[in-house]
């Protein structure tokens, strides 16, 4: 059997960006990519073919770039969008289409389903240039690459120069041989994320979090990104806590910043030793280079990542995500605010994976924090009840920590008169007795209740 060598088939396969939109026809389904692997060339020229096109379904996920496609074709009439995580990016368009363009699943799930449920026509998949060995890279983002490729008639790469090469624990690569076509971006760069400022907001909450010990030598981390998870990552340098262990959906500048201090050295973790694992990547420059080839670090779909099974088996577990509103029996609302059109801003993604993984945990030492500010616009974040259309991100039977600028609470093992006492007292002092009222007339509180002086059952520390 003769074979081709590497570098002669990758120039049989490569087209230009134009020659590879041409392939889409009316009635196709296609998958753009996500996060920081988003085939933008690709996305400008699909754009320009608005008029020659009809029923093109399109699916993304982690929409860090308003497409373009979206903007030549606002009311989608030509492009049926599905994203599988929303970001402010396309917040605009999701309000114009409505939330039924949200593709909702625990992201764990989200491979298999890929792999069960979808028949797509083309993907196009952002990678690193092309290795000695044949292998392009998927590079930042994992997360479910391999699943869509898997479900495709043909698989499109678009290779970035300045890509960096992350090491995997699987799925992390594409052979040439199972490509059809490669096109090379000279266009756009593999975008970074500016730093994002903390408030005096977060910084509290970081204070809340960080001072109640919840954070101990050999904790295993997975936090978000955003002033407030930055601001817990900034005080664990100061606190005094060592040989952390990262196993987090994403990574980002402040976890390297540990890394670089010494904090984070991966040595008791039990699975994936001396290595930050996390499905995608997100950050600057600097980040992305630090990652290329680097050992120290694997990247893993998703299905590993986030997978609750994987997750419980970390050594003392500690998982931050953020919310939106909080209902005073525990609900957690992350994605969705009601409404007779309800306002989809993001997604599931991660948050149910790690809450439930935390609750699993071997060592029972598992802990899950969400987070919020207490107001927006001068509202209470923390609620009587959900409104109609508020979609359940975490149900109440499944939450641990809340925690506000106010104070930190466990709710678990609380009845619903504890959970609610406990609620308000971490609410914005403004709404508590709002909020002690609304609990009287839901029913919430049986018995009579006051805000006293001394903190209810549950909350772990407060402030006024």
């Amino acid at each position: 059997m003769n074979h081709i060598p590497f570098n002669d088939l990758y120039a049989q396969k490569r087209i230009s960006p134009e020659a590879a939109t041409a392939m889409v026809k009316p009635g196709m389904e296609i998958f753009l990519g996500g996060a920081a692997s988003i085939a933008h060339n690709i996305d400008k020229y699909l754009a320009r073919r608005k008029d020659e096109l009809h029923n093109v379904v399109v699916r993304t996920f982690l929409d860090t770039a308003e497409h373009e496609f979206l903007k030549a074709d606002p009311d989608g009439k030509v492009f049926r969008w599905h994203s599988g995580f929303l970001l402010h990016s396309v917040r605009s368009h999701v309000q114009r289409r409505g939330s039924g363009v949200y593709q909702g699943v625990s992201w764990h799930m989200a491979p298999e389903l890929i792999r069960q449920n979808y028949n797509l026509d083309i993907s196009y998949v952002v990678t690193a240039p092309m290795d000695k060995h044949g292998f392009f890279n998927f590079g930042l983002t994992i997360a479910e690459m391999q699943a869509f490729c898997e479900v495709s008639k043909k698989i499109v790469v678009v290779v970035r120069k300045d890509m960096p090469v992350v090491c995997g624990g699987q799925e992390e690569a594409i052979h040439i041989s199972a490509v059809d076509h490669i096109v090379e971006d000279d266009t756009f760069a593999t975008p970074t994320l500016p730093a994002i400022p903390a408030k005096e907001e977060d910084r509290l909450i970081a204070d809340n979090v960080v001072s109640a010990g919840l954070i101990q030598d050999g904790t295993t981390l997975q936090i978000g990104i955003g002033g407030l998870p930055n601001s817990v990552l900034d005080a664990l340098v100061d606190a005094g806590v060592k040989h952390l262990g990262i196993h987090s959906e994403m990574l980002t500048d402040k976890m390297y910043d540990l890394i670089q201090a010494g904090v984070v050295d991966n040595s008791r973790k039990t699975m994936d030793r001396y290595k930050s694992t996390f499905s995608f990547c997100l950050g600057s420059r600097r980040l992305y280079d630090f990652l290329d080839n680097n050992p120290s670090f694997a990247s893993y779909p998703v299905d590993y990542v986030n997978s609750p099974l994987v997750i419980a088996q970390q050594p003392r577990m500690f998982s931050l995500n953020s919310t939106m509103q909080v209902d005073l029996v525990g609900q957690v609302a992350s994605e969705q605010l009601g409404g007779d059109r309800p306002r989809h801003i993001s997604g599931t993604g991660g948050q149910l994976d790690f809450v439930m993984g935390t609750l699993f945990a071997h060592d029972r030492k598992g802990i899950s924090v969400l987070a919020l500010y207490s107001e927006h616009k001068g509202k209470s974040r923390i609620v009587p009840t959900l409104a109609k259309g508020t979609v359940i991100t975490v149900p109440r039977s499944l939450v641990d920590y809340v925690v506000t600028e106010y104070g930190l609470a466990r709710l678990r093992g609380l009845s619903l008169n504890e959970r609610a006492l406990a609620l308000i007292r971490i609410a914005h002092p403004r709404h508590r007795e709002a909020l002690l009222k609304q609990a009287v007339d839901a029913g919430f509180l049986s018995y009579t209740s006051t805000l006293g002086a001394k903190p209810p059952r549950g909350v772990i520390n407060c402030r006024d």
